[in-house]
């Protein structure tokens, strides 16, 4: 599976300015922004996917419900009440912009969000009055998911046939092995493992584990090459480590490293737990296993929390009062419409349960459908 096929993969110029679009998932710029930024989020049927007319509906009762908790969040951040990603990306986008002109491509850049503001028509609006004639459009999540990368990118890409039909437009739909990319994750896991050796710690009792955001096991069912990116950017990030530690001398740690057992404590390997919050009980709630293929080759040390795949609902408890088995049961009422949507949304009253048909986790206070 790659991006929509309606993204746009022409060849830009050098000699022309290119509008170079940074987009992201967004983030609320305050307190006030937190309910309609949940509202959009959750509308968007490749975040749960239901039938359209269903949408508004229930993005709005989830935004609702979910919003006072998620403000509480943000301000934890200590950002306003916000979040920085937009002022972070623009800052990104200038010091590339900067680069591509040194490089003799004139540059201008914006960021554009999917779910808050700035919006796609704004920044492509705001880029051809600077004098952008061609678009460069590159996603702010380094691996392609349908959920993420071909959500916004499909946004953007409606943004620029509104407001620049004929412009040349060059779309990046993933970026995993990107070279830099990949030296800084490994960089910054060989710190940490060579300040370890260098202190003398017990190989033994230490563990370098990658940590990845879960996906509904449906899209990757489907051909979403999410996953399949991630291990591609572990197993890259992984031999630079163990290259770094074994420059370092350190074979004691590299030992270590090959290992395919997990660590005590950890899933067995190819055996992720899956592990939902429990909002009600306050602590972490196994509710049951799923065998996923392991990792291949240096990819081995990747341990994911596999999402449950909501097709699979939690077992029905028996109304109150009543055993399980017993003849004479009278069937159960059918649940209000309201509750029914909630169930939809992964919000019903007493307890939680997952959205149908999944739902992304994203990197976000309260944006998960199915735990926080």
């Amino acid at each position: 599976m790659t991006a929509p096929a309606t993204l746009s993969a022409r060849t830009t110029s050098v000699g022309r300015t290119t509008g170079l679009i940074l987009c992201g998932m967004g983030r609320p710029g305050g307190p006030d922004a937190v309910e309609p930024f949940l509202r959009n989020l959750f509308r968007d049927p490749e975040i749960i996917p239901i039938p359209r007319l269903l949408s508004p509906v229930l993005g709005r009762l989830i935004a609702r419900r979910r919003a006072p908790a998620v403000r509480r969040r943000y301000l934890e951040m200590g950002q306003g009440g916000g979040s920085p990603q937009v002022p972070t990306t623009r800052a990104q986008g200038e010091r590339l912009a900067a680069l591509m002109g040194g490089a003799g491509r004139p540059t201008v850049a914006a960021p554009a969000m999917r779910y808050w503001r700035p919006y796609p028509d704004g920044a492509v609006s705001d880029l051809r009055a600077r004098g952008a004639e061609q678009f460069l459009v590159l996603p702010m999540y380094p691996q392609y998911s349908d959920a993420t990368n071909g959500s916004t990118l499909a946004f953007v890409q409606a943004a620029l046939d509104r407001h620049a039909p004929g412009a040349a437009v060059h779309v990046v739909e993933a970026w995993h092995l990107l070279d830099g990319f990949v030296a800084t994750l490994a960089a910054n896991a060989g710190r940490g493992l060579r300040r370890w050796a260098e202190a003398g710690a017990d190989p033994q009792s230490c563990a370098l584990i990658y940590v990845a955001h879960s996906l509904p096991e449906s899209f990757v069912k489907r051909g979403d090459p999410y996953l399949s990116q991630t291990r591609a950017t572990v197993s890259a990030v992984h031999e630079r480590v163990r290259a770094a530690l074994a420059a370092g001398g350190h074979a004691a740690w590299l030992a270590r490293l090959c290992r395919a057992a997990p660590p005590a404590g950890l899933p067995e390997q190819g055996r992720p737990h899956q592990v939902a919050r429990s909002r009600d009980h306050g602590r972490d709630a196994p509710p049951g296993r799923r065998r996923l293929p392991p990792p291949a080759g240096a990819a081995r040390e990747l341990h994911l929390r596999a999402h449950r795949d909501a097709a699979r609902a939690r077992p029905r408890a028996a109304p109150r009062g009543r055993e399980p088995g017993r003849a004479g049961l009278r069937p159960r009422r059918r649940a209000q419409p309201r509750r029914d949507l909630a169930r939809l949304a992964g919000v019903t009253t007493g307890r939680r349960t997952l959205p149908r048909g999944g739902g992304a986790c994203l990197n976000e206070p309260g944006t998960c459908g199915a735990w926080s």
